[in-house]
């Protein structure tokens, strides 16, 4: 007579004969075969569970920024600025950080923005890009603020769009204001009348099709209309950027690097060197 497992938790409610031949045991560990599939059929795989535990949690903005501060205070950095001892440039530059870096932040790029902090700090030694990075939020860190304003709706700039799914301020020539988009870059000569449309560089949107960006001297209501060479400067005409340790007043303005303030004067530089006297080093120590 065949024999039946009997009904419990493991079993839920339902009786199995066991086929002649074959012993509780080896019915038992195909029983557990058949549940093992059942969950793998549900998504339920060991591998599932090892993607979910590797999946990073949030972090606050208070232990971001004590990431990002135990990046930046390369041992370098801790000589060149003459801190007192790693601790004190972890505490200086925690408080940069949180300066920077808004309360509801997003960190789902977070880490990339600190590998690059940690590369740009290694040597004391800072390029342009690198100035941008830890002063500006630049890429990779460019996607940490997430803005308060929706699709479609009006902006001056990235950061009032939710950077970190992806949106930016897109602006056309004929537009007064920008408005929050995931942006779409179409070719030179292209419809760019959506307002999603982006040109690539050395192009603008006239706010129908993608055209050559103007030359110094042009005149100009948007900054997109100069491309990259040049800015649209106070008297609404393309400027040429300015070359490095030549005055400014925005980033904009520098053709490389970043626009930097020392003992109240701004110049544009594209390298900096820490050292005791640097004013960078103030958040270092």
């Amino acid at each position: 007579m065949p024999r039946s497992l009997g009904a419990g938790p493991a079993a839920a409610g339902v009786a199995f004969a066991a086929p002649a031949g074959m012993n509780l045991r080896q019915m038992g560990i195909g029983f557990l075969c058949v549940l093992a599939c059942s969950c793998s059929d549900l998504g339920l795989g060991d591998d599932d569970h090892d993607d979910a535990a590797r999946a990073p949690r949030p972090r606050p903005r208070s232990e971001f920024c004590r990431d990002w501060a135990a990046a930046a205070c390369s041992d370098e950095v801790v000589s060149v600025c003459q801190a007192s001892d790693a601790e004190s440039c972890r505490e200086k530059q925690a408080d940069a950080c949180r300066a920077r870096v808004p309360e509801d932040f997003s960190d789902a790029t977070g880490q990339a923005c600190i590998d690059a902090v940690e590369d740009a700090y290694a040597d004391a030694d800072l390029t342009g890009d690198e100035l941008a990075t830890v002063l500006r939020l630049a890429g990779p860190c460019d996607k940490l603020i997430r803005g308060t304003q929706d699709h479609g709706e009006d902006c001056n700039t990235d950061s009032d769009c939710d950077g970190p799914a992806g949106y930016a301020c897109v602006r056309h020539a004929d537009d007064a204001i920008g408005t929050c988009q995931i942006p779409e870059r179409v070719s030179a000569g292209r419809d760019c009348a959506a307002s999603q449309k982006t040109c690539g560089i050395g192009f603008y949107c006239d706010g129908s099709h993608c055209i050559e960006a103007k030359d110094a001297g042009e005149d100009c209501t948007t900054q997109e209309e100069c491309g990259t060479a040049a800015f649209c400067n106070d008297d609404g005409r393309c400027e040429t950027k300015h070359k490095t340790d030549t005055a400014c007043s925005a980033d904009v303005q520098c053709a490389e690097g970043i626009c930097y303030e020392d003992q109240g004067e701004s110049s544009c530089v594209s390298r900096i060197r820490l050292s005791r006297s640097e004013p960078l080093c103030e958040e270092l120590k």
